[in-house]
């Protein structure tokens, strides 16, 4: 008899290792009593140079499906957007004054929690289908995140962002596949090579940061993580649902007797990687950003840890939901 059920384990396989880092990073604050790290420069190089990294390695090889996206990526664009303004109520309920607080809450962490259950769970097919979905939160949290964190209205300003030409340069590279020279193919593979190295990094520094903030957070800020990661985890799988539903009756999934067993499991998956990922915590990114424009990282932190310690009892539930009501029906 399984004490821990199947999806626990995923669970703790996934969170697990990000639980570990933050705590080697928690530790390292503890010891650097006297704040000798510069958390902006080690910001700055993850933003510039690990994160675009990260992004590009994710998109290059993988196959991309216009329609698919429309499906999958309008679902988290809509997410991002019903979910704006509850934020900014919380944020007005809670008298915070700084933008930096709502970023955890509007965004997910589809990337080093999610692509791995969704793999687990789905299999390769799902795997595609999460990172469609993490295309469109990094694009939107890398823009409109962007602006609202730094306070820049400058449309210039987004086109110097590292992560949306990384998603640009991703996805010309998966969609196109050009004959080159012997020559120009070698150099290219090299510098593919060097980005993949410099994309294992990146979530390891930004959960290190993390742990690192975290250390020197308040009991004061828990409170205020509490209410945001709450609605994050909460409020996230009920849209999800909602708009599930709402695609099957304008027939974007439909679920019509009949339906070729393989293309209904299709939709069965599309539906299931929009609840998961609207069911994740915070992502470690939009702290990140906190952390570059000095806007009330510490909050951020605290919502980030609370959030994804709560992560550990609602996904599992969720993932339940989905299997019961979303892949066999």
């Amino acid at each position: 008899m399984n004490i821990i059920s199947p999806e626990v384990l995923i669970i703790i396989r996934a969170v697990l290792p990000s639980f570990i880092i933050t705590l080697f990073g928690f530790m390292l604050g503890k010891l650097d009593s006297q704040r000798e790290m510069n958390q902006k420069i080690l910001s700055n190089i993850v933003y510039y140079f690990f994160t675009p990294c990260l992004v590009f390695s994710s998109l290059h090889k993988r196959s991309f499906d216009f329609q698919e996206f429309a499906v999958i990526g309008g679902a988290a664009f809509i997410l991002i957007a019903v979910m704006t303004p509850l934020a900014f109520l919380l944020k007005k309920r809670l008298d915070v004054r700084e933008n930096g607080f709502v970023l955890p809450i509007i965004f997910m962490n589809t990337g080093n929690i999610s692509l791995p259950i969704a793999l687990l769970m789905f299999g390769n097919e799902g795997l595609a289908k999460s990172i469609l979905f993490h295309m469109m939160n990094i694009m939107v949290l890398y823009s409109y995140g962007v602006y609202l964190v730094s306070g820049k209205t400058d449309l210039r300003h987004f086109f110097k962002i590292p992560a949306l030409w990384a998603t640009i340069l991703g996805v010309v590279a998966a969609t196109s596949n050009p004959a080159l020279p012997g020559f120009v193919s070698d150099s290219y593979d090299i510098v593919i090579k060097g980005v993949e190295v410099l994309a294992l990094g990146a979530i390891p520094l930004l959960i290190i940061n993390l742990g690192y903030s975290m250390s020197d957070t308040k009991l004061s800020t828990l409170k205020d993580g509490m209410s945001g990661a709450t609605l994050r985890l909460l409020g996230g799988p009920l849209m999800a649902f909602g708009l599930v539903f709402g695609y099957r009756l304008l027939g974007w999934t439909p679920v019509t007797p009949g339906l070729d067993p393989l293309v209904s499991l299709g939709y069965r998956t599309s539906e299931a990687i929009i609840i998961l990922n609207a069911a994740m915590p915070g992502p470690v990114m939009a702290y990140l950003l906190n952390v570059k424009f000095d806007n009330c990282p510490q909050k951020s932190a605290a919502m980030l840890a609370v959030g994804t310690l709560g992560g550990i009892i609602t996904i599992p539930l969720i993932l339940s939901l989905i299997t019961s009501y979303i892949i066999s029906h």
